[in-house]
């Protein structure tokens, strides 16, 4: 078969750490903080419910699942909305603006299909970038462009830095907040001129709040506050939220999709013919899990107190910082590679590099090339444990950019 589209994108984060640590046998037991699976334990009362499931009716296996979600399932998504994000309970009226997804992993690939066709189209995302976007813009025809989210713009592309020639054919714009894996949280303003770029260029917003719940002091703000305080619900603009990390609930493969009037009702027509459905019994316990904030609350001073472990043991080193929000630490060691298979041969702690989640820039720099990402997924107590032997390590190697 001859190459494809496809070929051309960067190669999947986690093949490349196989083939950079598999032919290394580890001094030590082996201590993963390369993925960014949660660990801590899902709501009691949402495995309940699906266990109660399986004995009810097969828990409506048999059925098709109605493909923008059960009343009970959009009831409890939009007051959570509400609450959350302090949306008048008419804000989003159409059905079809509020939609489940089986994960916003599908759901942010399929939406660049809506994107406005533009001749010699372009697609923008954040670099460090979540790998969907990328696959996104070229499965829906278009040329991904990669925005550089340095320390010197706040972890956050320099929105202000897109010249005409790339604003007339932007086709979407792709947007993490709180952005993985730096945590940087895009404030109001930022929300907001990001709005108006896509209103004034017509491109679609499709912004990626799946990291919103996991927090450190200030609670990240939603396009869609932007949008209720402009008056205007039918803007060219989707975000999408998730159960994975806000309730720990990765393997329900749940989320939603929430936005314009004429955007959401495309997207709706769209996942009529392509969509997965989500399933009867996810719904249910999703919709359990919408309705509750008290876990919410407990996860994220969990994640809170092993930052505070993180901020004991690093501070003064690597370029840490106390990340606004997510779970990620971002640390500059001079050469990510070199670091991780460093610290897996020697200490069994598997890293992943930073240039791996990023790609060269116009200039030739790869910005994530200097750093590793380290996910705090797992307890706390072994978490002080892998970054103090982390910290050790590198500093006993010279791998300090402050040194």
């Amino acid at each position: 078969m001859s190459d494809g589209p496809f070929d051309a994108l960067p190669a999947s984060p986690f093949a490349r750490l196989r083939g950079l640590l598999d032919d290394v046998t580890p001094a030590r037991p082996p201590v993963s903080l390369a993925l960014g699976e949660p660990q801590h334990a899902p709501p009691a009362f949402v495995l309940k419910a699906l266990a109660d499931a399986a004995h009810n009716a097969g828990g409506d296996y048999g059925r098709y699942p109605p493909i923008g979600g059960t009343d009970e399932w959009r009831e409890a998504v939009s007051n959570w909305l509400a609450r959350r994000f302090a949306l008048a309970s008419d804000f989003l009226p159409a059905p079809t603006q509020i939609l489940p997804l089986t994960g916003t992993r599908e759901g942010l690939f399929l939406a660049a299909q809506l994107a406005p066709q533009k001749q010699d189209g372009l697609m923008a995302m954040p670099n460090p970038f979540y790998q969907v976007y990328a696959s996104a813009a070229v499965a829906a025809g278009a040329t991904p462009i990669y925005l550089d989210a340095p320390q010197a713009s706040g972890f956050l592309p320099d929105l202000d830095g897109l010249d005409a020639s790339v604003l007339t054919r932007l086709r979407a714009l792709y947007l993490c907040s709180p952005a993985n894996p730096q945590g940087a949280i895009a404030d109001k303003a930022y929300l907001q001129r990001a709005y108006h770029l896509a209103k004034s260029h017509n491109f679609l917003l499709l912004v990626d709040e799946c990291y919103s719940e996991i927090y450190d002091a200030a609670a990240p703000p939603s396009m869609l506050e932007v949008m209720a305080e402009a008056g205007d619900n039918d803007a060219p603009v989707i975000v999408f939220h998730s159960l994975s990390k806000r309730s720990n609930l990765a393997g329900l493969r749940s989320g939603f999709a929430a936005g314009g009037a004429r955007a959401m009702a495309a997207y709706h027509k769209l996942r009529m013919v392509a969509g997965p459905q989500s399933p009867l019994a996810a719904q249910h316990a999703a919709a359990l899990a919408w309705g509750d904030d008290a876990h919410v609350e407990e996860n994220r001073a969990q994640y809170c107190a092993k930052l505070d472990v993180a901020a004991d043991i690093l501070t003064g080193h690597f370029d840490f910082y106390r990340p606004q929000g997510g779970f990620f630490l971002w640390l500059n060691v001079g050469h990510g590679e070199d670091a991780a298979r460093l610290l897996w041969q020697e200490e069994g702690i598997r890293v992943l590099p930073g240039g791996y989640l990023t790609t060269q820039n116009q200039a030739g720099d790869n910005i994530g090339a200097a750093y590793i990402r380290l996910a705090l997924v797992a307890p706390t107590e072994a978490i002080g444990d892998a970054l103090t032997r982390t910290r050790d390590c590198l500093l006993r190697h010279g791998m300090d950019a402050l040194g």
